[in-house]
């Protein structure tokens, strides 16, 4: 009889085995291929028994590269996105490769000569640099509490200051420009759709048609580690999708579709999006800008900060607090109209 400390046992040996074949296969297939894969696996794995002699061999397996797959593991199980563990993988790799020593030898210097060879090797930003350290930060704090080392290194690297860049959402003039920038249906519901939802790219390339309620003007996303919520379109927004979706003669499920009406992927998006702002004669023009604009607009006309974290998707408010970019002319308006 298989006693439910055995099954565990198992279900762990089986996750270490699709967390393997994952890290070989990520730099080759897209991240749509990757939780494919993955739900594939888990289905087919589940349906073998695991023997003792692999429980041996994979939990025992205690280098570098051995704990760097059980992270990847845990933070899979944590909801992670598969584009956030494949940053994770790749950063931690790289510096795992690098090593002349084991992972408990390493000193809080040795982290910092790490990071300072990789930025002038690499020539990035102080930025992109302490993203790098935060990354290390999370693996050997994770190490630490599962008491896979005696200490952590990283715990004296203190953050890596850089130059805060304002990211400004985008006016009402320049909105318009890019609207009126648009050749075809598609690119102006998608414009509507980004400012309307504030969807993040990789979740306006999940929805299928038949996720939006045209009735109730709202569709069901998928967030950061697969997290649902609820967002919002407009009347115009709505207007301009279903005039698109008529105008449609491909079979596609895909709300929005590209090349060889196929669904359209973040490349696609984010291409299409930098097009209209050349036409507009709109500088830095993104996807994510539209994400900005919306918490900014929301925040602007008096909506409560817990509810922008709610239709943007935040698991931290103050991660919204951050999007909201506010106006000095709004603060001394607000100064006069309170100040005594």
């Amino acid at each position: 009889m298989i006693t439910k400390k055995q099954e565990v046992s198992a279900m762990d040996i089986r996750n270490e085995i699709v967390d393997m074949i994952m890290l070989e296969m990520q730099s080759v297939i897209d991240e749509m291929a990757m939780e494919r894969l993955q739900t594939v696996l888990l289905d087919k794995l589940d349906k073998y028994e695991i023997s003792e002699r692999s429980t041996e061999i994979v939990v025992r397996d205690g280098t570098a590269e051995g704990l760097l797959r059980k992270y990847l593991a845990t933070k899979r199980i944590e909801g992670k996105s598969e584009r956030t563990i494949k940053r994770y993988a790749d950063l931690l790799s790289t510096f795992i490769s690098g090593l002349d020593r084991r992972l408990h030898e390493l000193t809080a210097f040795d982290i910092r000569l790490y990071l300072s060879m990789y930025k002038e090797k690499r020539k990035i930003k102080n930025r992109t640099l302490d993203n790098m350290r935060k990354v290390l930060s999370s693996f050997f704090s994770w190490l630490h509490d599962e008491e896979f080392l005696p200490r952590n290194p990283c715990r004296a690297v203190k953050s890596i200051k850089y130059d805060k860049v304002l990211r400004l959402p985008f006016s009402g003039e320049e909105l318009e420009k890019l609207k009126s920038a648009c050749t075809n249906t598609r690119d102006i519901a998608l414009i509507h759709f980004l400012h309307a939802t504030g969807c993040r790219v990789s979740e306006v390339v999940s929805v299928d048609i038949s996720d939006v309620d045209f009735q109730n003007r709202e569709l069901v996303v998928y967030g950061k580690g697969g997290k649902e919520r609820t967002v919002y379109l407009t009347q115009v927004a709505s207007m301009y999708l279903e005039r698109y979706l008529k105008e449609r003669e491909d079979g596609s499920k895909a709300l929005f579709v590209g090349k060889g009406s196929n669904r359209i992927q973040k490349n696609g998006i984010e291409a299409a999006v930098k097009r209209i702002g050349e036409r507009a004669g709109v500088n830095n023009v993104h996807p994510h800008r539209f994400r900005r604009t919306l918490a900014t607009e929301l925040i602007a006309r008096g909506a409560a900060l817990q509810d922008v974290q709610m239709i943007l998707g935040h698991e931290d408010i103050r991660t919204t607090q951050v999007y909201v970019y506010v106006d000095k002319k709004n603060v001394k308006n607000t100064y006069d109209k309170y100040a005594a």
